[in-house]
């Protein structure tokens, strides 16, 4: 890789660490700020989570007919960060549930979609996605990581010095990537005559059968991932820990996720994806079981460090193997579509099944919940995925891709050979 392939690594690096860095603000803590410090119910905290799904399932209609077609997705990016930030900023003040059900579906309208666009903006300037991503997406972990300790030892001390800091911190860090963003280089443009209303090449590539096998068998493990990200906090908070050590110890996860992808490539190339994929859900099953024994010390950070793994061998070879089947034109509207389907449909339903299992499987004091039954749920999802991966998805080894010429120069010029 040249002097040029080195430079546009380290800017798709930073974009992607400052891209998870908002969001690691605010999502592991969110379900916890709104139950204890807004003391909204299990289900109006679930309906909240659950706004960010109905957003992913309008936004991607829209903005899958924008990104690289109206405007490049680099300037959307910067578009949709610096709107998100200042909804931010409206939404930390608001203690009314509609108030802040409306202003948190508004901003996940706005920032849901981003995450697509920064797969895109990779993808685009990354022809061999299966050797250069996964170091890529890495710098997204490091800057999860990142926001759960600089929240914890420097925000909470000189900031807010409660749970809303967080919020704020969001708002201040989508400022700063909607800067950097304007100033990324553009990967490709669409000539206008180009422009349709609906993207039949892109909903061709989802409508293969091995695309739309695996992106169903997706939506069951994002209900499962939801479980996590609804119960994490709250359930650590009832095992005893301060609200202080709530991220960093739930970052533990990202360190198992830091080295998962560093290695992706490695054994993507050498091991069938459907392996790999059965790998990733094995460990969301090994998690929810060492959670349903509610057992402290070393193996709840074992579970802890595990959600990283199944995030790095499921969630991350699924978008590859998507972006495999794609081709330039078509790549923005399939990542959107996933985008529709998983953090769409996939977190809405997860998110209120959440909830409504919390509410369920409180004690009858409906103060207390009892965590192994609520464990127990994802847990048999997970099952159900697994089963699913081995008897509907056949084995695949991702495609090499020749070299792309992409409008104005990938950033990343890498050949497999």
């Amino acid at each position: 890789m040249g002097r040029a392939g080195r430079s546009g690594y380290i800017q798709l690096s930073i974009m992607m660490f400052l891209q998870l860095f908002v969001n690691g603000c605010t999502i592991p803590i969110l379900s916890l700020y709104l139950k204890d410090y807004l003391h909204f119910t299990g289900a109006q905290t679930g309906w909240i989570l659950a706004t960010s799904a109905v957003s992913s399932i309008i936004s991607p209609f829209i903005n899958a007919f924008i990104a690289d077609r109206i405007i490049s997705a680099e300037r959307l990016l910067a578009l949709s960060h610096f709107a998100g930030a200042a909804i931010m900023t409206f939404l930390c003040i608001q203690t009314d549930f509609m108030a802040v059900l409306v202003l948190y579906m508004i901003y996940w309208s706005i920032i849901g979609p981003t995450f697509a666009h920064t797969a895109t903006i990779a993808f685009h300037h990354s022809p061999d996605a299966a050797k250069s991503f996964g170091g890529i997406r890495l710098w997204g972990t490091l800057g999860w990581f990142a926001a759960a300790w600089t929240f914890s030892f420097l925000w909470i001390r000189f900031g807010s010095g409660d749970l809303k800091g967080a919020l704020q911190m969001a708002s201040v860090s989508s400022v700063a990537l909607g800067i950097y963003a304007l100033f990324l280089p553009v990967g490709l443009v669409r000539n206008k005559d180009n422009i349709v209303l609906l993207p039949l090449n892109s909903l061709r590539v989802f409508l293969q059968p091995e695309v739309l096998c695996l992106s169903l068998l997706s939506l069951i493990i994002t209900f499962v991932d939801r479980f996590y990200v609804f119960g994490a906090a709250p359930y650590l908070k009832s095992l005893g820990f301060s609200e202080k050590s709530l991220m960093p110890v739930l970052s533990i996860g990202q360190v198992p996720e830091i080295l998962g992808l560093a290695v992706l490539g490695f054994f993507l190339k050498r091991v069938q994806l459907r392996k790999i994929l059965l790998v990733g859900v094995f460990f969301e099953i090994v998690r929810f079981a060492i959670f349903f024994t509610e057992v402290t010390g070393t193996f709840l950070y074992i579970g802890i460090a595990i959600h990283g793994l199944t995030y790095a061998y499921f969630f991350i070879p699924a978008m590859i193997f998507l972006d495999n089947r794609s081709d330039k034109f078509s790549r923005a509207g399939v990542h959107q579509l996933s985008s529709m389907l998983n953090g769409g449909i996939g977190s809405f339903v997860g998110n209120l099944l959440a909830g409504f299992v919390a509410d369920y499987a409180k004690f009858s004091d409906e103060s207390t919940i009892y965590y192994p039954l609520f464990w127990l749920t994802p847990m048999a999802l997970s099952f159900v995925g697994l089963v699913g991966i081995m008897i509907f998805f056949k084995d695949h080894q991702l495609k090499s891709k020749e070299k792309v010429v992409v409008s104005k120069g990938p950033l990343i010029e890498s050949v497999v050979n």
